[in-house]
């Protein structure tokens, strides 16, 4: 027979707490719980638990986890710098300043087009398909030629 003595059972909440590896605060929840303390193996499963509940991922209410959220957010912010990072090079530029570009351009082209209205007809008068098509094709080229060159816009 041996001569040790089993270590007695924890008696009060600092001694649980010690026993269990956990605060004083937890095991006066379990207690509030309706955790039987004195059953060691009930307070060990809660804690257990109460443990797991604590390192999964926390729903963001969106229906995705806290680590899916900032997954979410790292992808994101690296888009946006690298967006940042092609405006800075020129490789992209924003929409407001397209948009100002086309115009700029749509009026250059409509201004050159209603140009013709005095000066086409005569040069146009009494020639052939075939000629008229050319002429107008020279014409629509240089039209198209000088606004390209006159452009802001990146020549490609």
């Amino acid at each position: 027979m041996s001569t040790r003595k089993k270590p007695l059972p924890p008696v009060n909440i600092s001694q649980l707490a010690r026993h269990h590896g956990t605060s004083r605060e937890t095991i006066r929840k379990l207690r509030t719980n309706g955790i039987e303390l004195s059953d060691s193996k009930a307070v060990a499963d809660a804690l257990a638990c109460s443990r797991a509940k604590s390192t999964s991922p926390a729903p963001t209410g969106g229906g995705e986890t806290l680590l899916e959220a900032k997954r979410r957010r790292a992808v994101a912010d690296a888009d946006r710098a690298e967006i940042v990072a092609r405006r800075e090079s020129g490789e992209v530029i924003e929409v407001a300043g397209v948009e100002e570009l086309m115009t700029r351009l749509g009026a250059e082209m409509r201004s050159r087009l209603l140009s013709w209205i005095g000066t086409l007809p005569p040069m146009l008068e009494g020639l052939d398909a075939s000629r008229i098509q050319s002429i107008m094709r020279e014409k629509i080229t240089e039209i198209l030629t000088a606004i390209h060159e006159n452009s802001p816009a990146p020549k490609s």
